[in-house]
């Protein structure tokens, strides 16, 4: 199993996108000590999950999607707890799962301490599906207590916004909660990685 802190490690060095992090900067992102994060990269290294790359006298790293462990390793680091609210609203949305292979909750939803005005989501669908998804999420989306905002997105639409390193795309990664989809979403970063 993974600690909290190997997920937020392993969340943050995916979802670089071509930025270098030492390991000043990842025990930053994370809020972790840097020696806690030392010993959970080094880990890591050994568990040949992430490479090393040495920049002068500063290590970054990088997955390596390689290694037929990592994205089994992958998917648990980007399981999430669902509580309070979003264990709701989850049960809501989760009729979309056949629909939708992917879908990250992001904005001030997510944060359990506010009180936010709406849901934002992003759902990774297939063409084929949409207009099955529209009459089903209409219905759905009547019966919900809060506004909803969708950003609708194929996947051959993720990794035009990702080889252009659209920023707004990059941030829901990052910061978004999963709530299903995923190996969806590391099969994509991982294209993104080799493209």
């Amino acid at each position: 199993m993974l600690t909290e802190n190997e997920k937020k490690v392993l969340k943050i060095i995916l979802m670089a996108f071509g930025e270098e992090y030492s390991i000043n900067q990842i025990a930053k992102q994370c809020k972790i000590a840097p020696n806690g994060a030392m010993k959970i990269l080094k880990k890591l290294e050994r568990e040949n999950i992430i490479k090393p790359k040495n920049i002068a006298n500063i290590k970054s790293y990088k997955i390596n999607f390689e290694d037929e462990k990592t994205k089994s390793i992958l998917e648990l680091a980007l399981i999430s707890e669902i509580k309070g609210r979003l264990k709701y609203r989850y049960g809501d949305i989760k009729q979309l799962k056949e629909l939708v292979d992917a879908c990250i909750i992001f904005g001030s939803y997510t944060d359990l301490k506010k009180e936010p005005n709406d849901l934002d989501l992003l759902l990774v669908i297939k063409k084929d599906k949409f207009k099955e998804y529209k009459k089903k999420s209409k219905v759905i989306y009547v019966t919900m207590p809060i506004k909803i905002h969708e950003v609708l997105q194929t996947e051959s639409d993720i990794k035009k916004n990702l080889s252009i390193k659209d920023k707004i795309l990059i941030e829901i990664l990052r910061t978004g909660l999963i709530f299903w989809g995923n190996n969806k979403i590391i099969e994509i970063i991982e294209n993104e990685y080799q493209g």
